[in-house]
């Protein structure tokens, strides 16, 4: 089956979205907008004064005109074309470098903002996911692009008008032949433009197969595999049928490119020697023109050629940048599902599910799960991957909402509470834990860090069983981490990274405690420190546990058992082992490993 081919943008449509973009720009910068705009209009009318100057030289040279009068006008050239490069670099090399970055700084923080805002679910739609990620890597070139189109646009139709309107001054006649010719020469360029846009449709599969075969070779990724096995004889083969694929089709689209470039190699030279023997007969024979008008025609014919060959192009860059208006459209106009509430949580005291339902893209992850949670108890959610307990603890810190059914908090829906009140209150370690690109201390606070919270910050890293590994940095907790940002900056193992995020826990006063997997990438003397970690630290808090090590359920007040998005089983340790159901398997099942 072909791939589908995309639609081309209409033009009322690119209109709209050009548009849409500009509101932007403006927004971010008016002064930058309203300055590329006036350098269209004076650029444009550049071409135009230019040729009337050299026109009114020549003429006078022809006429006979003092001397005087000739020097004055070339004096004014000189004059007029000193202000406009004074000006022109004024612009593109202190005001414009100035206004951009500025530019780019507050649209940048439009899209933050924008992600920070938008509920989590937004991430596992990939329509979103992908509007986000295209509209913050390619904003600075998009939007700024597509305002440089318009401000050329607009000096193209300004030097097009002045040029005709200083050859129509000359001669009305030329001046249509030469609009006429440059019109064609604009249609030919657009089918030039749609057998470009036609043999990249075709080329994107190919390419995309050859940058995975160069992926496969050069990363890191696929290595060993090639080593240890003949994957890589297939990659070779398919490498040649793709350059094969390749070669057949760039020879398509070269005889077609032949074909109109011949054709507008003949229009070009037709119009010239139309243009030469009519001006000819006219300066010579006739003598209705002078010497001025004769230039003024072969200059006109060049520029009008190329600022109506300019305007079709930047016209079909603005119905490219117009399928990323969409995308950026998308992504601003996205609104957040989840309503914050106006109650503020003072203190935890309890935590209740009551028949809760939560389907995922009509997928069914949990069914009428129902539990309760009273403060400073520690439970735990076992189960399978997949049975539902990450999308549990997600619902709790309501990163998500639920489908049916309703979660309390002190008795009251979790809903009706501000959300910055109610996660204010919450802890997490997640599974899939981050370590940023920044300084211990401030990876431990997720936040600023001054040197009054130095006792806090390392008290965590003690309790998270850091301790030892922080006596080994040269900076301490003012060490870097990752070398996103500083080239000495210290890479971690896996569970050096899990107790940075643990301490982030620790670290601060939260009343319910969510860990999932808090100790998967730790090793179990490790695991027993941590432990003892959290009950010095979590003694009067309430503590939820996700696992698949068994040993830490033991001293849990209360265990789910998951199983396909419902609680099958509930009880204490030694409850559950006594019911020999599930739980009780998985608990023998990992104890055998231990056994001698």
């Amino acid at each position: 089956m072909s791939e589908k081919k995309p639609d081309k943008v209409k033009m009322s449509q690119a209109v709209r979205n050009t548009s849409f973009i500009l509101k932007i720009a403006f927004k971010a910068s008016p002064g930058l907008c309203i300055m590329r705009l006036v350098m269209g209009l004076l650029t444009g009318l550049n071409h135009g004064v230019n040729i009337y100057f050299i026109s009114e030289i020549l003429n006078s040279v022809d006429i006979g005109l003092p001397i005087e009068r000739i020097f004055m006008t070339i004096g004014f050239m000189a004059a007029y074309n000193l202000a406009y490069i004074l000006f022109y670099n004024w612009h593109w090399k202190i005001y414009n470098p100035k206004f951009k970055l500025d530019f780019i700084r507050r649209l940048h923080k439009r899209f933050f903002v924008k992600a920070w805002e938008m509920d989590l679910a937004c991430y596992d739609t990939p329509e979103f996911y992908n509007d986000f990620i295209y509209s913050m890597q390619n904003s600075d070139k998009s939007i700024i692009g597509t305002l440089d189109h318009v401000s050329d646009l607009l000096r193209c139709f300004v030097a097009s008008a002045s040029v005709l309107a200083v050859m129509l001054d000359v001669n009305y006649i030329v001046a249509l032949v030469i609009f006429g010719f440059a019109v064609a020469n604009m249609i030919i360029s657009i089918l030039e433009n749609g057998i470009y846009y036609k043999y990249n449709l075709i080329m994107n599969k190919v390419y995309r197969k050859e940058w995975y075969i160069d992926r496969f070779f050069s990363l890191a990724d696929y290595a060993k595999e090639i080593r240890l096995t003949d994957i890589s004889e297939n990659m070779m083969d398919e490498y040649h049928k793709n350059k094969d694929e390749e070669r057949k089709y760039h020879i398509r689209q070269n005889l077609r490119l032949t074909v109109t470039r011949t054709v507008r190699t003949i229009l070009q030279i037709c119009e010239n020697l139309f243009i030469i023997l009519f001006m000819a007969y006219h300066l010579m024979v006739t003598e209705t023109i002078l010497i001025g008008g004769f230039a003024v025609a072969i200059t006109a014919a060049n520029k009008l050629r190329g600022m109506l060959w300019e305007i079709q192009y930047r016209i079909t860059q603005m119905s490219k940048n117009s399928l990323f208006a969409d995308k950026v459209r998308r992504f601003l106009e996205t609104k957040s599902e989840m309503v914050s509430g106006d109650k503020i949580l003072k203190e935890f005291e309890s935590l209740e599910f009551k028949n809760v339902c939560f389907a995922y893209k009509d997928k069914n992850v949990l069914e009428n799960v129902s539990f309760k949670v009273n403060k400073g108890e520690r439970i735990a959610f076992v189960g399978y991957n997949g049975a539902g307990k990450t999308t549990t603890t997600k619902l709790i810190m309501r990163l998500y909402d639920v489908t049916s059914g309703e979660i309390l908090i002190n008795g009251i829906n979790i809903r009706e509470y501000d959300i910055n009140s109610l996660r204010e209150k919450m802890g997490a370690v997640f599974q899939d834990y981050k370590v940023f690109a920044a300084t211990v201390a401030e990876n431990v606070l997720a936040d600023k860090y001054t040197p009054d919270k130095e006792q806090t910050v390392i008290n965590a890293l003690n309790d998270s069983t850091f301790g030892e590994k922080l006596s080994t940095l040269d900076k301490g907790i003012n060490t870097e981490l990752t070398r996103e940002f500083y080239d000495d900056g210290t890479e971690l193992s896996g569970g050096e990274n899990q107790k940075i995020a643990i301490a982030r826990v620790f670290a601060h006063n939260n009343e319910l405690i969510i860990m999932d997997e808090p100790s998967s990438a730790l090793d179990p003397i490790a695991e027993y420190n941590l432990n003892v970690g959290i009950d010095k630290n979590a003694r009067d808090k309430t503590v939820v546990f996700i696992t698949h090590r068994l040993s830490t359920t033991r001293h849990v007040d209360r265990i789910y058992m998951f199983e396909y998005g419902k609680i099958t089983e509930q009880g204490s340790h030694n409850e559950l082992i006594s019911q020999n159901g599930n739980y009780a398997k998985m608990f023998n099942l990992q104890a055998e490993k231990y056994k001698a």
